[in-house]
């Protein structure tokens, strides 16, 4: 199930890093626990100059970001499932269809109007698909909670509910 923790706009965050501290603190965390870390974001623009704070950041670990106008993307996101890349920062295009082992799921400015409570559900749904880290931990960012967040976290919560009803989801 999604937390959230409370975060400027990534606009903002780009002009003052200073204000990412919160993020990069959840991030570091799924990175020391050997996580692969999806870091999905709005806007293709946030991408690359993200990418750069995060590699002063996290130096120890191979971050890379991705979109649907990289021509590299598909090198990119086998890397990432071979463990090459740790963390990456993309758009909602790796939201459906990939699963990668022991991943943890950070939606910068989830309170977006690109992101309603189906794609809000699909990002999320890239955590915990394996079943050695089936606890994979999602992250919500944002100033604001919304209700597609809001709903996204009770939708997961029914779903995650009747998994654990019919043996699917067992408890730690």
């Amino acid at each position: 199930v999604p937390r959230r923790i409370t975060l400027k706009s990534i606009d903002q965050c780009l002009r003052q890093p200073m204000l990412l501290r919160r993020l990069n603190d959840a991030l570091r965390q799924s990175l020391e626990r050997d996580a692969q870390v999806f870091l999905f974001v709005s806007r293709i623009r946030h991408i690359d100059p993200l990418v750069a704070i995060l590699r002063r950041i996290f130096t120890g670990f191979c971050v890379e970001g991705t979109s649907s106008e990289d021509p590299l993307r598909a090198a990119k996101v086998t890397r990432f499932r071979q463990r090459d890349i740790r963390l990456l920062v993309t758009t909602t295009i790796l939201e459906r269809g990939v699963t990668v082992p022991r991943s943890d799921v950070f939606i910068a400015d989830a309170d977006s109007g690109l992101f309603d409570e189906a794609s809000l559900v699909q990002m999320a749904g890239r955590a915990g698909r394996s079943s050695e880290d089936p606890a994979g931990r999602v992250v919500f960012a944002s100033p604001q909670w919304t209700l597609s967040q809001k709903r996204a976290v009770r939708q997961i919560t029914v779903m995650n509910r009747m998994a654990r009803k019919n043996g699917y989801l067992k408890d730690s």
